[in-house]
């Protein structure tokens, strides 16, 4: 207790409350008393704001804040207890702001503040009302994990979106998807995000196994070599071509796609010599190429 208005030094009025932090809407029970029974003798107040006395009895008094409640940059603020003619003082009761998912603040992955959400990428919330373990987050009713929060106070959320969830593989797709998310303590808020279906694909690089520049079609031809490419990225797409130009600048003389499923990050892709004329080859994928040459 704190100095109360007869001039007596913690009166002792209240000698434990729970919860220990509430929220602004939780009903809290003050234990100790005795309390004067008639619920009109008693009030309890908080930063100019009067609580609604919920009911009472000669050892607990129970009240709630007010719809409008707001404690000292909405984290703390001091209970005033009056029971009949006995005032005592809670000093800085810390209150837990309300769950609220407030914005999709980045896209690792991307880089930017509100890109779309796609599978495997990594996104950030901000909010608050979060809990620092046991936070549950699903997106389109599928869970998320693990859950990293910075801190309860700041309440920085982050997770990766499995890339099983994707769908297709047009990335031009955008439409709309519901994020909730759920704290240890059951207090729950959901947020509409922008969301692509697909994956975002990357291509970074185009590997020849063994590596190379310079081949002999005869050698590869009677040792039964062929050219073993492989591509390295994220989340490739079956769909991606390749194409094969040469040995003449401008001539394709092969292609086909990735065909590959399940948005993997590597794809291998043969070629056999003995099909190809002499001279220089080079293998594009989205932009990522390696040149070879028969003779």
């Amino acid at each position: 207790g704190g100095t109360d208005t007869t001039g007596n030094n913690g009166s002792g009025l209240v000698t434990s409350w729970s919860p220990i932090k509430p929220y602004y809407d939780d009903a809290v029970t003050l234990i100790g008393g005795p309390f004067n029974t008639d619920p009109a003798q008693n009030s309890v107040v908080s930063v100019g704001y009067d609580f609604d006395i919920l009911s009472v009895s000669s050892t607990q008094l129970v009240v709630r804040a007010p719809d409008n409640f707001l404690p000292v940059g909405g984290l703390v603020g001091s209970l005033l207890i009056n029971s009949g003619s006995v005032l005592d003082t809670i000093h800085n009761v810390h209150w837990k702001q309300p769950m609220n998912l407030l914005v999709l603040a980045d896209n690792f992955d991307d880089g930017l503040v509100g890109a779309p959400g796609r599978p495997g990428d990594s996104l950030l919330f901000e909010g608050r009302g979060f809990t620092t373990n046991g936070m549950v987050v699903t997106i389109n009713g599928q869970g998320m994990a693990p859950i990293a929060v910075d801190s309860a106070l700041q309440c920085d959320l982050s997770f990766r979106v499995p890339v099983n969830m994707g769908v297709g593989e047009d990335e031009s797709v955008i439409t709309t998807t519901f994020v909730v998310a759920t704290n240890a303590d059951g207090r729950s808020d959901t947020l509409t995000i922008p969301w692509g279906a697909s994956p975002d694909q990357e291509v970074f690089s185009l590997e020849l196994l063994g590596g190379g520049v310079f081949f002999d079609q005869s050698d590869m031809v009677n040792n039964g070599q062929v050219f073993n490419f492989t591509v390295n990225g994220r989340y490739l797409f079956g769909s991606t071509p390749w194409i094969l130009w040469g040995p003449s600048p401008g001539i394709q003389a092969a292609a086909g796609t990735l065909g590959v499923g399940g948005y993997p990050n590597e794809a291998h892709l043969v070629i056999n010599p003995a099909s190809l004329a002499l001279g220089t080859y080079q293998m594009n994928v989205e932009g990522a190429s390696r040149s070879i040459t028969l003779q």
